[in-house]
């Protein structure tokens, strides 16, 4: 299916090494514009809308991220002749864990916003949990039951604005996720892009990423939102003691910074994109 990606693509024009952006669960490419604009001043910029958005086969239950991560690879491998930068966020950034981990030889290095890493102990547990019990997260519920049909952008944006989620998103950027995140329905009016029963699927799962970690020996930017409720500070922790070579910082912001803070996201990241200018020959020789 690597066709049905690379149609799905989108590319902000851009100067110097490739980018290659993986999104959060639910929030397709075009609701980080603006972070993604802002990158355009160091780098060719290419935003990969993932699966669920592509994909009309009926959700899973429970995200099989290593597909998500092959989808990736696939990607990179059919549109790019150079190692290129990795960023992602959230749901993104784990998916560009384990692509970098399975294939470090297509990557300069890698910037993770916000990941959804869990600690050891909790995987199996959340793993060994049954759909129905899942469900009942507070979380899986408001997503099964949240409307996914309107109007029109317009009439997400004002449903949107109201919601405690948006509350730090400035009017531009909440116009923007209104805009990506649908797509007009034949029946009239519009339709969510990222169905929620994928996005629920994403919640019910939680992904093996320490391993992966451990590999990894390829330059790494990892910030986290100060008042993240995603990304805990053991786990923060913890990512510093098992990948010592990553650049973990703390940013303003939550588990959605790079859309409640675009511009300040994207200051950080562009400081450490141009740390690394090393020529592809040389990195190859070392």
């Amino acid at each position: 299916m690597v066709h049905d990606a690379i149609n799905h693509l989108e590319h902000f024009s851009g100067d110097g090494d490739t980018l290659f952006f993986a999104h959060a669960n639910g929030y397709p490419v075009g609701s980080y514009r603006q972070l993604l604009q802002a990158l355009t001043s160091c780098c060719s910029v290419v935003g990969m809308n993932q699966r669920p958005i592509w994909d009309q086969s009926p959700a899973p239950k429970r995200l099989d991220w290593q597909q998500l991560s092959e989808d990736l690879l696939d990607t990179v491998h059919a549109t790019q002749s150079e190692p290129v930068w990795l960023m992602g966020h959230s749901m993104g950034a784990v998916v560009a864990t384990l692509a970098a981990a399975s294939e470090p030889e297509a990557f300069r290095g890698l910037v993770l916003i916000d990941p959804v890493f869990f600690m050891p102990e909790s995987i199996p547990e959340r793993q060994a949990q049954s759909d129905a019990v899942l469900d009942t997260m507070p979380l899986v519920a408001r997503t099964l039951t949240r409307p996914e049909r309107f109007d029109d952008p317009q009439s997400a944006f004002t449903f949107y604005r109201g919601k405690r989620s948006f509350q730090d998103f400035s009017d531009s950027v909440l116009m923007d996720y209104s805009r990506a995140s649908l797509t007009p329905a034949e029946e009239g009016g519009y339709r969510l892009r990222y169905p929620r029963a994928w996005e629920a699927a994403a919640y019910r799962s939680a992904p093996a990423v320490w391993d992966a970690l451990r590999a990894i020996s390829l330059p790494v930017l990892g910030l986290r939102g100060e008042t993240s409720d995603v990304l805990m500070p053991e786990v923060f922790e913890l990512w510093g003691e098992t990948q010592p070579q990553a650049a973990l910082e703390t940013l303003t912001g939550g588990h959605l910074l790079p859309l409640e803070y675009s511009a300040e996201t994207a200051v950080r990241i562009k400081q450490f994109l141009k740390q690394d200018r090393t020529p592809l020959d040389q990195h190859e020789a070392g």
